[in-house]
């Protein structure tokens, strides 16, 4: 059976599987949620199981890219790996994120290429947001608490720096990028003058409500992981589908009575391939609580209880 995956900590609260398992065929393919204890214990899961392809979520993007046995331009660019396959026993990794944001624009109407955009945030995400959109022909503006990060990205990727105090031009942006926290929002914002908005995460955000106050369209995250979703799967699955064949099944939620939980041992890898899971725990070398603890921790971050 081939199995595909994603491998996050904290992973069950994942729509990975939700996005990519209509792409499979049911009968001879899955895809499931794994819990490794590091990014070598990723690696090693990948080649032990086998795992032929999977979404690399936090916090192991950027350790994997030194790990995998090869890395696409574009996350060797970006500095971190969101996807990888893996074919005749080599890992290659691949950054599918910075597909998502443009994409996200263009779907809402605006063509990229030679549009003004700011990108608030200096982390991964505001990191491929800037490289694709550079890329993709975009006059980027980036804007960071922190002012040495934003320099370092614009050095890097190319575009301008807005100081987060005190700026002292503020142009007309055709669309505004936040990867911002929840809570954040430049002290600029009531001069801060945009025609859209895409917001990276998926909680509400004062970026997101102050913006619908002015009536200003907000893109909510979910159509960038859908976006990257899209080159995500042409990568690791070797199909391409639509937008929204991926979205049709991404508020699809998962049943906590009847949970599927896997704990992945020496002695239980032999029986890995007799069922399928919704959550796989890398329990090699822990004890019982530390399993039980896991566990715990993965359901009250999924479902609050």
């Amino acid at each position: 059976m081939n199995t595909y995956a994603v491998f996050g900590s904290p992973v069950l609260h994942s729509k990975s599987p939700q996005l990519f398992s209509p792409l499979l065929d049911s009968g001879k393919e899955y895809y499931t949620r794994i819990r490794p204890q590091s990014a070598e214990d990723l690696i090693r899961i990948v080649r032990l199981l086998p795992i032929r392809g999977a979404s690399i979520t936090a916090p192991f993007k950027e350790s994997v890219l030194h790990l995998a046995d090869s890395v696409t331009p574009a996350a060797q660019a970006v500095g971190a790996v969101n996807c990888i396959r893996q074919c005749n026993g080599r890992i290659e990794g691949h950054n599918t994120d910075h597909y998502g944001v443009c994409g996200a624009l263009e779907e809402a109407g605006l063509t990229v290429q030679g549009a003004r955009i700011l990108v608030l945030g200096a982390g991964g995400a505001a990191k491929a947001a800037v490289y694709g959109l550079v890329n993709a022909g975009a006059r980027v503006s980036i804007s960071n608490r922190t002012l040495s990060r934003a320099r370092q990205l614009a050095r890097v990727f190319g575009g301008d720096v807005i100081p987060w105090t005190q700026p002292a031009n503020m142009p007309h942006f055709d669309a505004v990028v936040s990867t911002l926290l929840p809570e954040g929002i430049p002290p600029y914002i009531d001069k801060l003058n945009y025609n859209m908005l895409l917001d990276a995460i998926y909680k509400p955000s004062r970026m997101n409500r102050q913006a619908r106050e002015k009536g200003i369209p907000v893109i909510g995250g979910e159509r960038w992981l859908i976006h990257q979703g899209v080159e995500a799967a042409a990568f690791y699955i070797d199909q391409k589908p639509s937008p929204d064949t991926l979205a049709k099944k991404l508020h699809e939620h998962l049943q906590k009575k009847a949970l599927r939980i896997f704990v992945l041992t020496d002695d239980s890898i032999r029986l890995f391939h007799q069922a399928s899971h919704d959550l796989v725990i890398s329990a090699f070398g822990l004890n019982d609580n530390t399993i039980n603890e896991l566990i715990h921790e993965e359901k009250n971050l999924a479902f609050g209880c």
